[in-house]
């Protein structure tokens, strides 16, 4: 079977898609009965270990529409692929192959004032496009999965579910480093992150502990409001701002963290808390979307008080009931002995090579 993956994420530094599509790739292209052309339109970095992107260049964010329907699709015609993959949740607006695309979420639609302005355009076009133009759908989530069928009008059938899981190099991991107390958070400094909610709980319990909060991220506009927030709430010196992280850096956050807290407020995944679970470090989230999937009764899960998405934000009972549940478990040993070891457990009940036989049991299908 000859499969083209359009893999413009390869190009993004960091996040769950990049991640996503790398090792979706790095997978595909060991199975010997499996032809498979990863699409960039930017020569990808050394360090994916993928040689064989073909590279169809694109001129701006503007061109994406002008990319998918004619640059990628004259390179199609010279490939003849049984199956395409778009990997970044939108498709050409005239399908002429069997398509497959992947939807991580719906977070535009649920949550518009999450996304700049130019995306709350684009981004409800381009998930309807993707939904309807494509014959099958792959997400990360049931919880995805619900939000698709619901916002999306899709059938349930129409939509696979590949759970994901922690990158290869997470399954044999050098012992927890032991010294300076930290509660870590990796993600994003986007409002959606609610890392307002999470210096708040920091700042009522950081007098009756020794950890310092470590907060690595890439920086989003308005980010800075973090800051003086931590200024405010007297907790500037006990806050330690990372910026974005590459792999070796983050594995040594991971290692030397007592707690890993993720307080989003909607996700369709969460590889963060997945990764910390994987290095035994106990992990306190959200009930935002999929959070109660990835950790299950390995972690310690706070509800919203709010239903409403951008309500969670302000949601002073649930940053109550975060303190307080960050502060009881980093005051009892056993209870963080248990929630490591079940965590590392959790951590490892899927693989790659799972996703990517479900992946393909899916380009068979569409492929006919």
């Amino acid at each position: 079977m000859k499969v083209a993956i359009e893999a413009r994420a390869l190009a993004n530094q960091g996040g769950g898609v990049n991640r996503y599509v790398k090792n979706l790739l790095r997978k595909l292209m060991q199975k010997s009965d499996l032809s498979c052309y990863p699409i960039v339109d930017f020569p990808v970095p050394i360090e994916t270990d993928i040689h064989k992107a073909v590279v169809v260049k694109r001129y701006g964010a503007i061109g994406l529409n002008y990319w998918l329907n004619r640059q990628v699709e004259k390179k199609l015609q010279e490939i003849h692929p049984d199956v395409v993959h778009y990997t970044k949740a939108d498709v050409p607006s005239h399908k002429v192959r069997p398509t497959v695309v992947t939807i991580y979420d719906v977070i535009p639609l649920l949550m518009p004032s999450s996304q700049k302005l130019s995306r709350r355009w684009y981004w409800p076009q381009a998930l309807q496009r993707a939904a309807d133009k494509s014959d099958h759908i792959l997400t990360i989530s049931e919880a995805s999965k619900r939000d698709i069928c619901e916002r999306l009008r899709v059938e349930p059938d129409k939509i696979s579910v590949t759970t994901l899981c922690v990158d290869d190099r997470f399954r044999d991991l050098p012992e927890k480093s032991t010294g300076e107390a930290n509660i870590l958070f990796v993600g994003t400094l986007e409002p959606r992150k609610n890392i307002g909610a999470l210096l708040k709980a920091f700042a009522r319990i950081h007098q009756q502990i020794p950890h310092r909060l470590i907060i690595a991220g890439k920086a989003y506009k308005g980010s800075a409001v973090w800051l003086t927030l931590a200024r405010k709430l007297k907790i500037e010196d006990r806050v330690s701002w990372r910026g974005f992280v590459f792999e070796k850096e983050l594995r040594g956050l991971y290692s030397q963290a007592d707690l890993f807290v993720w307080p989003s407020v909607y996700e369709g995944w969460g590889f963060p808390p997945q990764e910390a679970m994987a290095y035994g470090v106990p992990v306190i989230v959200s009930n935002g979307g999929a959070l109660p999937e990835v950790v299950g009764d390995s972690g310690e899960i706070v509800n919203f008080y709010k239903d409403r998405l951008s309500d969670r934000l302000l949601d002073e009972s649930f940053i109550d009931d975060l303190s307080s549940r960050m502060l009881s478990v980093l005051q009892d040993e056993n209870r963080l002995a248990a929630m490591a070891e079940k965590g590392k457990k959790r951590a490892m009940i899927n693989s790659w090579d799972e996703v990517v036989d479900k992946t393909i049991d899916v380009y068979k299908k569409v492929a006919g």
